[in-house]
């Protein structure tokens, strides 16, 4: 579907960067075109996609800059407070998801469902401290399951709770409590297949939780996105004592083999998995996710799979999470 983009300012340049069609990696980004006294892009977007999208005008000095600039990460980052707001006049159009720093965000006609999300929805968590370590909680009380997530500090930024009560009171998801982890100080470290983050979900943060909510480990599920799915699926292989459901959403399958593993290994009875990926990610992570999918499968651990068009963000996250938690429930509680 073609969608034209329009920048009303002046400016030396503009971009249009939409997550999952534009790799800002690139030598050089995409360029809006200059149209009187205005700029504009028409695009062919993907029926089914699901993006964060940034307009980024730049003044001279701005512009400068970023063509001096060698290195692509440098020169990405001192973009993104040139970002400005957006509106598109189409359907597809939502704002931007809290904290991404994005223009707009576009759900596509043909995008996968998103359950449990609507807009407007408020944000309510609650917080607590463990071991000097924040966790945002939610459904503490007379829950059937136990869901527990990395990245805690993005995710309290969003209406989580709001999407699975609603699921709930649909019919779709049991009663569900939430804990989200921050990870964020030591995230690279912590989320990379590490004793440390086994140690803290397994023989902290999962008892702490008990003490509020008596849920076994065939009815705790583990998630996490990228470094963090990546380490979900080694939490259940590991740590089944704990935790038995995993939802792993881009998961960087290529940081580790972890289907090789799995396949010279084996897995433990009781762990079912869910993973999804974007093809717009990057890394061949749609592949890496297959293989996994794979492995697990032959190791006769029930494994479902999600491949969507979306880029490694959250706007393709949030409805891939709630996907993941109805498809993985559903299995694991009938």
């Amino acid at each position: 579907m073609d969608l034209t983009f329009s920048y009303p300012g002046r400016a030396e340049h503009v971009f249009l960067h939409i997550d999952g069609m534009h790799d800002h990696h690139t030598p050089d980004l995409h360029r809006m075109t200059p149209d009187g006294g205005g700029w504009t892009s028409t695009l062919s977007v993907p029926d089914d996609l699901v993006s964060s999208y940034r307009v980024v005008p730049l003044d001279a000095s701005a512009a400068a800059r970023f063509d001096t600039t060698a290195d692509p990460r440098s020169r990405w980052l001192g973009l993104m407070d040139s970002v400005v707001p957006h509106v598109l006049d189409h359907p597809a159009w939502y704002p931007p998801m809290p904290g991404s720093g994005a223009s707009g965000r576009l759900i596509m006609p043909g995008a996968p469902e998103q359950p449990g999300w609507a807009e407007d929805d408020p944000v309510t968590w609650d917080e607590a401290e463990l071991d000097g370590r924040r966790l945002w909680t939610s459904g503490l009380r007379d829950a059937e399951c136990l869901l527990v997530i990395s990245d805690g500090v993005t995710w309290a930024q969003t209406s989580l709770p709001a999407a699975l009560e609603r699921l709930r009171a649909s019919g779709r998801l049991p009663r569900l409590a939430v804990v989200a982890v921050d990870t964020r100080a030591d995230r690279v470290t912590l989320l990379s297949r590490s004793e440390a983050y086994r140690t803290l979900i397994s023989d902290r943060v999962l008892p702490w939780a008990r003490t509020l909510v008596d849920v076994p480990p065939g009815r705790t599920v583990i998630a996490g996105e990228s470094l963090g799915g990546l380490s979900a699926v080694d939490l259940v292989l590991r740590r089944p004592d704990a935790v038995q459901l995993a939802v792993a959403t881009s998961g960087s399958f290529w940081f580790d083999d972890v289907a090789s593993e799995v396949r010279a290994s084996g897995a433990p009875s009781g762990v079912r998995v869910h993973l999804s990926a974007g093809r717009g990610e990057g890394r061949n992570m749609p592949d890496h996710a297959a293989a996994v999918a794979d492995a697990l499968r032959g190791a006769g651990v029930p494994t479902s799979l999600d491949i969507g068009t979306h880029g490694h963000e959250m706007a393709g996250w949030t409805g891939a999470l709630t996907r993941g938690l109805v498809e993985l429930l559903r299995r694991s509680t009938r």
